[in-house]
């Protein structure tokens, strides 16, 4: 048979317990060791905190990053005009660039910063935040310049190693490999996708009509495709007949009301025997 133990619990009950009244209450004592506080002092309060050894009220939000204002220059008509970027953070990104290793991009004030040094058992403040400025030489000064987003909470997703942030005022395309990066808007650049929205395109008189739409308009650029088909006929309403002008429809994003509407209108013919 098991031994009879002469373990006690500790009584908690009413008539046992201590009342202690305290009249000069002096706040909260963070001494590592808790036992020894005064019994005037808390161990702990709310809405005080223990930082750089000294108590203090505690605020409404964590500090992870200090960040300082940034000087950089945007181009304009008249030259390269200096700015102060504000320190507001919005928005933070992970994802995997060119070389297959992992980045990390900041979103604060108007600029992009690469960030560096964040890894395991590190903190926000002990990385370091480089802003994504180009330098641009003109005589003999030197100008870093930047590609400006809003001041405002962004998004971003990632895809084919590089990371597109919707940055208020355009889409951009973010490229990392290596120690080397691009950053540039997508929108009417070299790597935004043309859509072929009309193909079989005949002459206005044509007896055949081939026209038919193919891909969605591509919101990022204001060009599309138009395929047209040659050497149709063109109906005179009694005979067939060939002829060396011809007229097309083509489909154009914007109805032109003088010749500068159609500036931006690029033209490219394709013969079976030349490139016109």
């Amino acid at each position: 048979m098991p031994s009879k133990t002469t373990f006690k619990h500790y009584d908690l009950s009413f008539h046992k317990q201590q009342r202690l009244t305290i009249s000069n209450f002096l706040g909260v004592d963070y001494n590592p060791a808790q036992l020894q506080v005064a019994v005037n002092h808390a161990t702990d309060m709310e809405n005080m905190v223990y930082e750089n050894r000294v108590t203090q009220k505690r605020r409404g939000y964590e500090q992870l990053a200090k960040i300082k204002k940034e000087p950089y220059y945007v181009e304009t008509e008249n030259g390269y005009e200096q700015k102060l970027n504000e320190p507001h953070f919005n928005g933070f990104w992970a994802f995997i660039g060119g070389d297959g290793a992992e980045h990390c991009v900041a979103h604060i004030g108007k600029l992009l910063y690469i960030v560096t040094g964040l890894g395991k058992n590190k903190s926000f403040l002990d990385c370091r935040f480089t802003p994504i400025l180009k330098e641009v030489e003109v005589g003999q000064n030197t100008y870093k310049v930047a590609i400006e987003l809003e001041d405002f909470k962004s998004m971003a997703f990632h895809g084919y190693r590089c990371l597109f942030i919707v940055g208020g005022n355009a889409l951009y395309i973010l490229r990392i490999n290596g120690n080397q990066y691009t950053l540039k808007a997508v929108e009417d650049s070299d790597e935004t996708y043309i859509p072929v929205t009309t193909i079989g395109i005949t002459d206005a008189d044509s007896a055949v009509n081939e026209r038919q739409a193919l891909d969605d308009v591509n919101m990022m650029t204001q060009y599309r495709k138009n395929k047209l088909v040659t050497g149709t006929y063109m109906d005179d309403g009694v005979n067939l007949r060939t002829t060396r002008f011809w007229d097309y429809s083509l489909d154009t994003s914007i109805k032109p009301k003088k010749s500068t509407d159609i500036n931006n209108v690029r033209v490219r013919i394709n013969s079976l025997k030349e490139v016109l």
